[in-house]
C-alpha cells in the first residue's frame, strides 16, 4: 500500500524499535540487525527524495532506445539510471545524514554493544574530556557534509563529456 512505507516518519522510533527489540537474534548479527534498523528508518527519506526525480522522468529517451532496438533492462540500466545519478546521490546523502544521527536504533537493537559515532559522541557528553566531545561531534558534522559534497561534485566529472546530462 501507498504510504505505508513512510510509517517510520510517523510513528514514534520508540514504538516501532520495540517491537523490532523483541526479535531473538544471535549476538553475531547485532551488527547487521542494527543496519537493517537504520535502513527502516533511511528509506523513507530516500524515497521522498527519488520521488519527484523519478515521476519527472522523461519517459520519450526510453521509448527512443527501444525503437532501436535495446530491451527494458537496457533502457533501464543505460538510459534511466544514468539519468538519475544525481538524484540517486542525493538520495544516498541524505539517507547517509539520517543514519549518522539515528542515536535509538543503535542503541536499543544492540543494547549498546555496537558502537556508532552517535552512540559515542552521547555516552561522551555525559561527562569527559571536552577535546574528545567536539572531535565527536565534528566528526558527526563532517561525514553528512562529505555525503553531500560528493553528491554535487560526482555528476559533473562522471559525465564530463555528455553535455546534456551535466545540468548545464
Amino acid at each position: 500500500p501507498d504510504g505505508f512505507d513512510y510509517a517510520p516518519l510517523i510513528l514514534p522510533q520508540v514504538a516501532l524499535l520495540t517491537g523490532l527489540q523483541m526479535l531473538p537474534l544471535p549476538q553475531a548479527a547485532l551488527g547487521f540487525a542494527v543496519f537493517l534498523a537504520h535502513v527502516l528508518f533511511v528509506l523513507p527519506y530516500a524515497r521522498l527524495s527519488l520521488a519527484g526525480p523519478w515521476r519527472n522522468l522523461d519517459v520519450r529517451y526510453g521509448q527512443v532506445a527501444q525503437s532501436l532496438g535495446a530491451g527494458r533492462l537496457s533502457v533501464f540500466f543505460r538510459v534511466q539510471l544514468p539519468m538519475l545519478t544525481a538524484p540517486m546521490l542525493t538520495a544516498f546523502a541524505v539517507g547517509f545524514a539520517v543514519s549518522v544521527g539515528l542515536y535509538l536504533p543503535s542503541l536499543m537493537i544492540s543494547g549498546g554493544r555496537v558502537m556508532t559515532i552517535t552512540t559515542e559522541a552521547v555516552a561522551l557528553s555525559s561527562g569527559g574530556d571536552r577535546r574528545v566531545i567536539a572531535a565527536y561531534a565534528l566528526l558527526q558534522a563532517i561525514l553528512p557534509f562529505t555525503g553531500f559534497v560528493l553528491a554535487a561534485i560526482l555528476p559533473p566529472l562522471l559525465f564530463r563529456h555528455r553535455a546534456g546530462m551535466r545540468g548545464k
